[in-house]
């Protein structure tokens, strides 16, 4: 994949600055998960029943997923057709714009519902560009990558989201030492407002990423689609559905720790919003570690194994975290941050960028890779909070009833995952068949 122009030094800055980018931008993203759990329902919907007001906040939080797969099809079709570099530097513009605005938001005791509509609006902002944001820097680092290392350059973009959502809790954990008073009247705006210093850091570094080595060869010998995303559902709908699938449980576990369980441990089980904050730190440090060494795990034995055995220990972890909130057990609550988000949940997110990016050609893989997780997102990773929610009060206050659907969620994935299989030796006869047509219209 990589090509005699991807030297060695660009690939360290490459891998050094999509680090710092992916940082930045998720840690802009992930910090609105975190003030839907515990903040959303008193600063916008105070006026509505308590459970309403958690779901309102839950839905907000939803939006921005629902709009993630059109930012993705929006920016593959831009990043399959005038480069991934440019295409990605946008979307993070667009994200640290939209995420220092909502920190200047007027809330219901000055504005009344204007303040929630306008959270929504920027939102959706924040939804599109996330949705750019995935697929270009995971085709930027593999592609930049050669043949040998590949699943250890996917995974620094995948590690670098959970230093942002480390980064992000770790703001708010600062912000808890505030009284009641200060936190809610100006506290919980100082993260979102970070993003403003944030931004101007991270346009300097993205600016200086250079275009992926496998797209200039592309553009050069003219394999460039029309219409990227119609050509990945007519050509490639089983590697769309693979992907759409095979992301449904790593979503769905990801936002039952960072989301659902802390409302629920705040709000029902009386534990301190800081004692949530430093469970989800844990388990996304240990997650942070275990990226990369599951990414060179899984350029020696395979993608798709490390990627599999992730989705085991999901559904091994789920019944004993369960029990451990059910027994109100902190303790218990921290193991399973580090089994599910550490173990389970970073071996699958180390190795699916490699893993997806195998199933497309270069032409469309933008495209491809977006579409897919974007779309997974949507079904499975925003709404997941409002199901919890949901299924909870259906429960009287229970939780069996929600850890057994993230059991079928995750059954459900790994059936996925075991059926699909990569496409890399298809794809690359693809992309060396274009190339060798192209050349004999030129001599023609």
């Amino acid at each position: 994949m990589a090509t005699p122009t991807s030297t060695a030094r660009q690939r360290r800055l490459i891998i050094a600055s999509t680090f710092v980018g992916s940082t930045i931008e998720w840690y802009d993203f992930f910090i609105f998960g975190t003030i839907s759990a515990l903040f959303l329902k008193e600063l916008f919907f105070p006026a509505v029943d308590p459970t309403m007001g958690t779901i309102f906040g839950f839905m907000t939080f939803a939006t921005a997923w629902l709009v993630r797969p059109i930012g993705g099809v929006i920016a593959g079709h831009l990043g399959d057709r005038i480069g991934r570099k440019t295409t990605l530097l946008w979307s993070f513009v667009i994200m640290g714009t939209a995420t220092t605005l909502i920190g200047l938001l007027p809330t219901y005791g000055s504005a009344g519902y204007i303040g929630a509509v306008l959270l929504v609006l920027l939102r959706i902002v924040q939804g599109l560009s996330a949705g750019a944001e995935y697929g270009g820097a995971i085709v930027t680092v593999v592609e930049h990558a050669d043949d040998k290392r590949r699943g250890l350059f996917g995974s620094v973009p995948q590690s670098a989201a959970f230093f942002g959502l480390l980064l992000g809790n770790l703001t708010f954990l600062a912000m808890t030492n505030l009284d009641r008073h200060a936190l809610m009247a100006w506290g919980w705006r100082v993260p979102f407002i970070l993003s403003a210093a944030m931004l101007l850091v991270g346009i300097y570094i993205r600016h200086r990423v250079e275009e992926s080595p496998a797209f200039v060869k592309a553009k050069a010998s003219g394999n460039i689609e029309k219409l990227p995303v119609m050509t990945v559902i007519r050509e490639y709908p089983r590697q769309l559905l693979g992907v759409l699938f095979a992301q449904a449980a790593p979503n769905t576990f990801f936002y039952t720790c960072a989301v659902a369980m802390v409302a629920y441990a705040v709000t029902r089980l009386n534990i301190s919003q800081a004692d949530m904050l430093i469970a989800v730190s844990v388990g996304a440090a240990v997650e942070m570690v275990m990226i990369p060494i599951y990414g060179i795990l899984s350029d020696r034995i395979g993608r798709r194994r490390v990627f599999v055995w992730g989705i085991c220990a999901l559904l091994a972890g789920a019944i004993p975290f369960c029990l451990a909130v059910e027994a109100h057990s902190y303790a218990g609550m921290v193991a399973g941050y580090i089994w599910v988000l550490g173990i389970g949940h970073a071996a699958c997110h180390s190795s699916q960028a490699s893993l997806f990016s195998d199933m497309f050609p270069t032409s469309v893989r933008y495209t491809g890779i977006s579409a897919g997780y974007q779309m997974s997102g949507a079904i499975f990773g925003g709404p997941l909070p409002i199901v919890a929610a949901l299924l909870i009060a259906y429960q009287n206050g229970g939780i069996r009833v929600f850890f057994g659907y993230t059991m079928v969620i995750g059954i459900v994935s790994l059936i996925a995952i075991m059926a699909s299989k990569p496409h890399y030796s298809l794809v690359s006869r693809r992309d060396a068949q274009q190339s060798k047509n192209q050349q004999i219209q030129t001599t023609r």
